[in-house]
C-alpha cells in the first residue's frame, strides 16, 4: 500500500470513528421549540397551550413557553428570553399586532426561525426568519356572522333594519381588526342596518356582562334588535345580561365567534343565532410546520386554517351543530 492510500484508509477510518462518536449523540438531540402565549386568562388560551404541550411531546421535542400576561410589552420581553435560550424554533401568539412586530426583527438577528399562529403581527411572513403565519381567516369569520346576522333580522321584520350593539375584542388584536372589518363590511350594504355602540371588553366574560348591563340601561327595549360579539367568552356574558335584564326580545339575535361548547349549546337552545368556529387547535400545524422547517422543507408563507359555522336556522345546519356539540361534551372538550 503506497502513502497515499494508507493516508486515505487511515482517513476514511477516521471519519468512521467520527460518525459513531457524533451520531448518536446528534440522533438523540430533541429540537427545542419556545412558545410564548399572550395571555392565560382565558379557556380558549389555555386549550391552545395545552395543545402546544401535547404535540410537543406527541412529536418528541423540547418544550418550553412563557405566559405574556395580557400585556404586550412583557410579551416582548418574554420573547426576548425566549430567543436568548437559542430554541430551534419559536412560535408566537402574539397579543397585538404593532407590540409585537419587532420580534421578526429580533428573531431575524438573532437567526431564530419565527412562526406565529392565530393573530398575526405587522410584519411579513416569509421575510427574515419569519417563517410562517398560521391562522384562521378572521375577515371571513366577521361575514360570516354579519351574513347570517342580517338574513334573521329581515325574517324579523320583513325588511333590512335594526340596531345593532358591538363587543369588541383586545384592542390592537389582529382578529378584533379583523373580525370588526369583516363584520362592518356586510352591515354597511345595509344603510337601515346600524351598529349603535361598539366597545372592548377583551375577549373576557365578565366586562362584556357589565358592558351590556349598561348598553341595555342606554337603549331600552325596542332599539337594541340584536348583539355581535368578537367570541363566544363576551357573548355568554352578553346572554347573562340580556337574561338578567328580562330582555327576551334579543335572545336568538347573538352572533359570534369562537365555537366553544357552551355556545353550541346555546344556539341549540335558540339564545345565540350563531357561533362561527375559530378552533384553538394549533399545535400539530405548528410543531409539524417547525419540524418540517428543521428538516429542510420550504414552507408557505400562509397556512389558511379552515373553520366551521354552528346555527340551528336549517334542518342540516341544526344536526350538524348538535353532532359537534355531542362530540365536544362526549370527550370533554371546550372547543
Amino acid at each position: 500500500m503506497n502513502l497515499k492510500r494508507s493516508l486515505l484508509v487511515v482517513l476514511i477510518a477516521g471519519l468512521g470513528l467520527l460518525s459513531l462518536a457524533f451520531g448518536p449523540v446528534l440522533a438523540e438531540d430533541k429540537p427545542l421549540i419556545a412558545f410564548s402565549q399572550c395571555t392565560m386568562n382565558h379557556p380558549w388560551r389555555v386549550t391552545l397551550t395545552n395543545d402546544m404541550k401535547f404535540w410537543a411531546e406527541k412529536m418528541g421535542v423540547d418544550f418550553i413557553w412563557a405566559d405574556g400576561n395580557n400585556d404586550a410589552a412583557n410579551q416582548l420581553a418574554d420573547c426576548e428570553d425566549l430567543i436568548a435560550k437559542k430554541p430551534d424554533v419559536l412560535v408566537l401568539s402574539p397579543l397585538q399586532a404593532k407590540a409585537l412586530a419587532p420580534v421578526a426583527d429580533i428573531a431575524t438577528k438573532a437567526g431564530i426561525p419565527l412562526i406565529v399562529i392565530d393573530r398575526y403581527i405587522d410584519a411579513e411572513p416569509g421575510t427574515g426568519m419569519y417563517l410562517t403565519f398560521i391562522g384562521e381567516d378572521q375577515v371571513e369569520e366577521g361575514r360570516m356572522a354579519g351574513r347570517i346576522l342580517v338574513k334573521k333580522l329581515h325574517e324579523k321584520f320583513g325588511e333590512y333594519k335594526g340596531n345593532i350593539i358591538e363587543l369588541q375584542g383586545t384592542i390592537g388584536a389582529g382578529p378584533t381588526i379583523d373580525r370588526h372589518k369583516g363584520f362592518v363590511e356586510i352591515m354597511d350594504r345595509y344603510p337601515n342596518i346600524k351598529i349603535i355602540a361598539t366597545q372592548s371588553a377583551d375577549y373576557i366574560r365578565e366586562p362584556a356582562m357589565k358592558l351590556t348591563e349598561d348598553w341595555l340601561q342606554r337603549f331600552p327595549k325596542g332599539e337594541i334588535d340584536a348583539v355581535y360579539t368578537h367570541n363566544d367568552e363576551m357573548a355568554l356574558g352578553a346572554l347573562a345580561a340580556i337574561e338578567a335584564a328580562g330582555r327576551d326580545e334579543i335572545r336568538g339575535f347573538i352572533a359570534s365567534i369562537d365555537g366553544q361548547v357552551q355556545a353550541l349549546e346555546a344556539v341549540l337552545n335558540g339564545d345565540f343565532l350563531v357561533s362561527v368556529q375559530n378552533p384553538p387547535y394549533f399545535g400539530e400545524s405548528s410543531v409539524k410546520s417547525a419540524l418540517q422547517y428543521l428538516e429542510g422543507y420550504h414552507l408557505p408563507t400562509v397556512q389558511w386554517v379552515p373553520f366551521k359555522i354552528f346555527h340551528a336556522e336549517t334542518p342540516k345546519a341544526r344536526k350538524m351543530t348538535e353532532e359537534y356539540y355531542n362530540y365536544l361534551v362526549a370527550n370533554d372538550l371546550y372547543y
